[in-house]
């Protein structure tokens, strides 16, 4: 059952990981991070037909801007465009948002360094010895969600790089609560929800 379980969860990232180059193309953007300060996070819902793309950047001189894309992967195109820009002042009432703040934020939850969840899943789920047919085995119980939302996320800060991906942080958290990397995917997606509402 396990084998399965790790043979779909392959073919279902590979197949993301395909799309990702077609994705970039339709938005006109490059398939490599192209600022010394950026995020770039694509959001898949496993049931829908939709994936959301959510890029944040310096194009320099703390000028900051984040884009959200709305793509719809049977069309293939963009639906929607959400462009945030960081103005340095007050407009009206509304006070400006600290940019360089929410990339510290982002930054503090250790995306620099995250693994893949597939590199973590011996995290889930506590080994114990059991009997099988006679013989003493080592047994684990662990608990998987096969529908909901997968993310890819590729970080650049400064020369430090990296990419990694996760799916349905919140419902992992539930079952095991004291793994730090599901604590550090939620924190980042409760940046990115309270900030960009993404």
């Amino acid at each position: 059952m396990r084998f399965y379980f790790i043979f779909f969860f392959f073919i279902i990232f590979n197949c993301f990981g395909q799309e990702l180059s077609e994705i970039n193309k339709v938005l006109e953007i490059s398939d490599t991070l192209e600022h010394k300060q950026e995020i770039r996070i694509y959001k898949d819902y496993s049931i829908t037909n939709s994936i959301n793309i959510l890029r944040m950047f310096d194009e320099g001189e703390n000028n900051w801007k984040v884009i959200i894309y709305y793509y719809a992967k049977s069309i293939p195109q963009v639906t929607k465009i959400d462009v945030f820009n960081f103005p340095k002042e007050n407009i009206g009432k509304l006070r400006p948002k600290d940019a360089e703040l929410i990339w510290l934020n982002l930054l503090i939850t250790n995306i620099e360094f995250l693994p893949s969840m597939e590199s973590i899943r011996y995290k889930f789920g506590k080994p114990k010895i059991d009997s099988d047919r006679g013989e003493r085995v080592i047994s684990t119980s662990k608990n998987y969600v096969l529908d909901g939302v997968g993310y890819k996320v590729y970080v650049r800060n400064g020369k430090n790089t990296n990419n990694f991906s996760f799916d349905n942080p919140k419902s992992y958290l539930k079952y095991y609560p004291t793994v730090d990397e599901l604590i550090s995917y939620n924190e980042l997606l409760s940046v990115l929800e309270k900030e960009f509402s993404f």
